[in-house]
């Protein structure tokens, strides 16, 4: 055989082989009765789409080898158990599930490596993921997320969010409830959101703009800075603080009432505001550091508004 025949040859070789391990298989199945779904992958991603009827229609298209790859789809009672099954070694290939849903379905979703997209739904979920991303668009309910490395991000979302992501960020736009963020070292990201907050960074920035909150809210971050923007005068008590970062509470134009409490480092940090201050005081932390308390009655408003920082600037704006 000639040099370039032999060439030719491999390369169609080469070609099929790919071809073989991107071709995608498919299963679909319906489902009735069911109120809750349990959904287990080792990397596949789930995507939730609001469905026309009550009953539950699973899409699942994957590109593993059959030999190494067993969908499990079962039904028990109201549940409907979802999982990837594989042999013993190593399988490439990847999956998707899509999952058409009516609302108010309940979802259990764990993956190591899958993402979470729904839209449009009134769900509660319970996802779990060890790098795998959330997205959830113009949905109402119960939501409890986790992800060790993975991105949160929430728009138009209505009713309770407990988010958790390890080294990931987490971004709500939209909001109205209650939103608990904790990431260890990503970012946390609010805007155009109305309802009760509780924001915690370990190493990260946390950021807030346009908010009003309907009851007591907290934004922390251990080493980052927290710069929160109100859309609304607060009604209720809040507080502002980073351990080495700047601590900034901006009222955006909004009147400023309550007993403001300004908190920082006497010998790094600084405390600014636009407002002068009733009383000034000097903390000894047991002999480690002296901090300045600085603190302003606003109006007779029954609400306390901190804002305090380890060794950075400690700042209301107008």
């Amino acid at each position: 055989m000639k040099p370039l025949q032999i060439f030719s040859t491999i390369i169609v070789l080469c070609l099929l082989t790919v071809s073989g391990i991107t071709n995608a298989q498919e299963v679909n199945k319906s489902f009735s009765g069911i109120k809750k779904i349990r959904l287990s992958t080792s990397g596949g991603d789930c995507i939730l789409v609001k469905g026309s009827s009550n009953d539950v229609t699973v899409s699942l298209t994957y590109t593993y080898s059959k030999e190494k790859f067993t969908p499990v789809m079962e039904q028990e009672g109201s549940t409907l158990i979802l999982k990837e099954e594989f042999e013993r070694g190593s399988a490439r290939g990847e999956s998707k599930w899509t999952l058409t849903v009516p609302q108010n379905m309940e979802l259990d979703f764990n993956t190591g490596a899958g993402s979470l997209k729904a839209d449009g739904l009134t769900l509660e979920v319970k996802s779990n993921s060890g790098s795998g991303n959330v997205e959830l668009k113009n949905t109402d309910g119960k939501f409890r997320l986790n992800s060790g490395s993975g991105n949160v991000l929430l728009t138009a979302i209505k009713g309770e969010v407990s988010a958790n992501s390890g080294s990931g960020n987490i971004e709500v736009e939209g909001a109205d409830g209650e939103v608990k963020a904790n990431v260890g070292s990503g970012s946390i990201k609010i805007y155009n959101a109305k309802g009760m907050f509780a924001a915690n960074s370990g190493s990260g920035s946390v950021k807030a703009d346009k908010l009003v909150l309907t009851d007591k809210s907290s934004f922390n971050s251990g080493s980052g800075n927290v710069k929160i923007a109100l859309a609304a005068t607060p009604t209720h008590s809040l507080s502002v603080n980073s351990g080495s970062g700047d601590a900034v509470l901006d009222f955006a134009g909004n009147k400023m009432e309550g007993t403001v409490v300004m908190t920082a480092n006497k010998k790094n940090g600084d405390i600014r505001a636009p407002f002068s201050f009733d009383k000034t005081e000097e903390i000894d932390d047991d002999g480690n550091q002296v901090r300045i308390r600085k603190t302003a009655k606003l109006s007779d408003k029954d609400i306390q508004i901190k804002i305090g920082t380890g060794s950075g600037n400690a700042v209301v704006e107008k």
